[in-house]
């Protein structure tokens, strides 16, 4: 019981915070410190997962999924789709491809850029438009992994074993490191301030304790 005593609450709370904020935000931290690789090494296929990738879009294909808010009628029970808030694109990378995540307000650049690589397949004219993103590299979700599949197949002639050769396929997913720099730290600085409080309260208890142990009454030997 004493035990609980010593254990500040208010400590445990600030770490458990602490954690929560560095379980989200310290492996894209890391990322975010590494030297960023380019497109070019994009698309010479010099990239992995774990990989921070920063700077201009070389080329770009079609999107083969998106994602979507939705919303719900609450007397009918039906949903709607809100908006579209992400497209997942083709980008062509070493022997094959992988995908690029685009925000909603980038829509507009990326499909340009999609018509200018398709421009380029026929003219030999270089893209123009301007796509820039600072972002991380990451094996891709299985439903996305599915759904890319299918695109590589249906649309890109690829078969079944060929795709199996290229091993996991990669995302792209723009990151705002700043931001989550930020968070990482205030993680850690929730988690030392946890531990010193802890640290405090249990000293503070202990000594408590053994002042009541030292005044308490001794037995009556008479």
């Amino acid at each position: 019981m004493s035990f609980m005593k010593k254990i500040s609450r208010a400590g445990l709370v600030l770490i458990i915070l602490g954690v929560a904020c560095l379980w989200i935000s310290l492996g894209d931290t890391i990322i975010s410190f590494k030297q960023a690789k380019d497109f070019e090494d994009v698309l010479n296929g010099d990239v992995a997962a774990g990989d921070h990738v920063a700077g201009q879009v070389l080329f770009l294909l079609d999107p083969f999924a998106s994602m979507q808010t939705w919303t719900e009628n609450s007397k009918t029970h039906t949903t709607t789709a809100k908006k579209t808030s992400s497209q997942y694109y083709v980008l062509p990378g070493g022997e094959g491809y992988m995908g690029l995540s685009i925000g909603s307000k980038n829509f507009s650049t990326a499909n340009k850029l999609v018509d200018q690589t398709y421009d380029f397949l026929t003219t030999g004219v270089m893209p123009t438009e301007e796509l820039t993103t600072d972002a991380r590299v990451v094996v891709m979700d299985e439903e996305l992994a599915e759904m890319f599949r299918d695109e590589m197949k249906e649309y890109y002639g690829y078969t079944d074993q060929e795709l199996d050769d290229m091993g996991p396929f990669l995302m792209i997913e723009p990151r705002a490191f700043n931001t989550i720099r930020a968070f990482c730290s205030a993680g850690a600085v929730l988690l030392v301030a946890g531990v010193i409080a802890i640290i405090l309260h249990w000293r503070k208890v202990s000594a408590q304790i053994r002042k009541a142990k030292e005044e308490a009454p001794g037995p009556d030997l008479d």
